[in-house]
């Protein structure tokens, strides 16, 4: 029984061998491949790919611990490309040509990588880079509609950097609109200082005197801003607000000194028709102006032909001819 047992061994071997020797039957080939670190070392479970260009083909296999790797190739009569892989190390890559009916046996060198450099903690902002972070915040809530809660990166990004006109003319605006018209007024001289005779700033500047009840000072503003913009359409709504609070109260006069202001500006602008009205009416009490009286009133009834003072404009230009 034993002679019969180490019979079939022989047999099973000699036939394993036969079977292995027909693997290489055609145009196959075999590479084994040894991985190395720049040492000497053996690399286990570096990750080696074979490729061929122009074709799907694929094969991969991860090296044992004496870095060694056997890859079979079925058609050996191509050039391939080798790709080897681990962390830690650096890649191969190259091509490779199998031998036809034959065992490759080739070696790889894959260096150690270099450590990296530990991450460098980010660097504090300055002040000047906090300043913006916090006015783009205040302007992202801004066109959320959300002025108290722009209010405070505001005032944080003028104390960061004072410097920052963007900053000190939205801060004004925001103090303006939560009625705080000494801080809006200092905000917007502040803005001044940086950009002296801007037009924005000196808007600004109005409003947050006017606010104030200083109307001497915001004439003088509102001046200075139509000055600054000749055809400032803010200008002439404020000229046009400042001669209605006047004609309200039945000062024609005093109010014609604004409306002629705003008209100037704005000369065809169908929300001053009411302008030319007074005008009309002012200029029509002075012998020397009566056709500048009928410009202004036919001018109105031009623009306003419905307006209820519209009655009273005809009956004065029928009293002016």
């Amino acid at each position: 029984m034993m002679t019969s047992i180490r019979r079939a061994a022989l047999t099973a071997i000699v036939l394993a061998l036969a079977f292995r020797g027909a693997l290489l039957a055609g145009d196959e080939g075999r590479i084994i491949a040894t991985i190395t670190d720049d040492k000497g070392a053996p690399v286990e479970g570096a990750k080696v790919t074979l490729t061929r260009t122009g074709t799907a083909y694929k094969l991969e296999k991860v090296s044992d611990k004496k870095g060694q790797v056997m890859l079979l190739v079925l058609d050996a009569t191509h050039e391939y490309q080798l790709h080897i892989e681990k962390g830690g190390y650096g890649p191969y890559d190259g091509p490779i040509k199998p031998t036809v009916n034959d065992t490759k046996r080739v070696s790889f060198t894959l260096p150690v990588a270099a450590p990296q450099p530990a991450a460098e903690a980010p660097k504090e902002l300055s002040g000047a880079d906090q300043a913006i972070l916090a006015y783009n915040e205040a302007v992202t809530a801004l066109k959320a509609g959300n002025v108290a809660a722009a209010l405070p990166n505001l005032e944080k990004a003028v104390s960061l950097n004072p410097k920052l006109p963007e900053a000190q003319v939205a801060l004004a605006e925001a103090y303006l609109d939560q009625k705080r018209y000494g801080d809006a007024l200092a905000a917007a001289d502040r803005f001044l200082a940086l950009r002296p005779n801007d037009a924005e700033g000196l808007r600004v500047r109005y409003d947050a005197l006017k606010g104030a009840g200083d109307n001497d000072k915001a004439h003088e503003a509102l001046d200075a801003l139509a000055a600054a913009d000749p055809k400032s359409q803010e200008a002439a709504v404020r000229y046009f607000n400042e001669g209605a609070e006047k004609a309200r109260t039945n000062k024609l006069e005093d109010a014609a000194v604004f409306f002629e202001k705003a008209v100037q500006i704005a000369p065809a602008d169908p929300r001053f028709a009411k302008a030319h009205y007074v005008l009309g009416l002012t200029y029509a009490k002075d012998d020397t102006k009566k056709e500048a009286a009928k410009a202004q009133l036919n001018t109105f009834l031009q623009m306003a032909p419905n307006d209820p003072d519209a009655a009273t404009a005809k009956e004065m230009l029928a009293y002016l001819k």
